[in-house]
């Protein structure tokens, strides 16, 4: 076999494998939450076990040392965060009925409007049904925040969510050990072109994840600072749900401002109308400072391609297809230039260049 089809034969081998990959993920998907937050997490404190075992500690001790100030900023976490959330999730249950009449006294004032402001009768009609359709919807919804589903949804995500620190502690410690296995498997030729494309897998990944992590604690500490400033019952929930939106690319911060505008509207639509323009300036300040600054070019997609992205993963996945479609897409940009370049015989991805002081700090999950 020729050199070049050498070259081919290699990259539709790793074509086959993604895809392989892609298929069994999706086939166990049901199963993935703790997985895919033990890897948040992971990428999350490898920064900082990475700096402790540069000053030598070993790095079974550096992940606990890591874990137990982790625990530590968990405590006053739940001492302070906690009972205000527990509260206010009380309080909610117990105002539902309350938003629930006042959902529907609006719903009555504004069809009370259409008919009193001369509308022609199918205008009329089709507004009538509009109407009562969101009354109906927007009552449902607040139903469901309390019903059985969502407290199974709720403590799945907390079964997860325990059990995510354990994965992350062997994905710190040996992930490392599992890569060069791997790559000591592959044919000699093969080995420099696989560590630059993994470098830039794990490039990627850490980018998204730690950008998307601070991005979302600092539109939720704005959210939650702007409700309490305006009166706002539920602020803590209401900057809660804004944070965890911000992991929904576009259509996110749209959906984090709802709860909070129509809990305006519940006061008044003058304070309603305060609320969306508070949303609209933390938009605008995200977009403008917040995400360029956090995030910068780590993902390397087109708007355009990111909204279509976003959509066709709450298409094909629901919530988790929203969530995961952006850094998917990433990844699989990278993977298409790599094979590309196969093809065309191009070095895949640029020589890294050899890395400053203190290495340590910019490796991933397992240094």
């Amino acid at each position: 076999m020729t050199h070049r089809g050498r070259r081919i034969l290699a990259a539709l081998v790793l074509s086959g494998l993604v895809l392989a990959l892609a298929w069994g993920l999706w086939t166990i998907r049901p199963v993935l939450a703790p997985f895919l937050l033990a890897v948040v997490l992971a990428y999350l404190l490898a920064p900082l076990v990475n700096r402790l075992v540069g000053l030598g500690l070993p790095r079974p001790w550096a992940i606990l040392a890591v874990y137990a100030a982790l625990a530590a900023a968990g405590v006053l976490v739940v001492v302070k965060l906690v009972p205000s959330a527990l509260t206010e999730v009380r309080r909610l249950t117990e105002a539902i009925p309350l938003y629930s009449a006042r959902a529907r006294e609006m719903a009555d004032g504004l069809q009370r409007w259409a008919r009193d402001a001369g509308l022609p009768p199918e205008l009329r009609e089709s507004l009538d049904r509009s109407i009562t359709n969101i009354e109906v919807r927007s009552v449902a919804a607040l139903h469901r925040l309390v019903d059985i589903q969502t407290l199974e949804a709720a403590a799945g995500f907390l079964f997860s969510l325990a059990l995510a620190p354990f994965l992350a502690f062997y994905l710190l410690k040996d992930l490392d050990y599992f890569r060069e296995r791997f790559v000591r498997s592959l044919p000699r030729r093969w080995r420099q072109d696989i560590i630059q494309l993994l470098r830039e897998l794990d490039r990627v990944i850490s980018g998204f994840v730690r950008g998307q992590i601070l991005l979302g604690l600092s539109v939720g500490a704005l959210a939650a600072a702007a409700s309490s400033l305006l009166g706002l019952r539920f602020a803590v929930l209401l900057g809660i749900w804004a944070g965890l939106m911000e992991f929904i690319p576009y259509v996110g911060p749209v959906l984090g401002a709802v709860p909070a505008v129509l809990s305006g509207l519940a006061q008044s639509p003058w304070r309603g109308l305060q609320i969306a323009l508070v949303f609209l300036i933390i938009q605008q300040l995200e977009n403008a400072v917040l995400s360029p600054k956090i995030m910068g070019e780590s993902v390397g997609l087109h708007p355009i391609g990111v909204l279509l992205v976003v959509l066709a993963g709450g298409y094909l996945a629901g919530p988790w297809g929203l969530i995961l479609a952006v850094p998917a897409a990433a990844l699989v940009r990278v993977l298409w230039s790599f094979v590309v370049a196969r093809l065309t015989e191009v070095h895949p991805l640029p020589v890294l260049p050899a890395p400053a002081a203190r290495p340590e700090e910019e490796k991933g999950p397992a240094g």
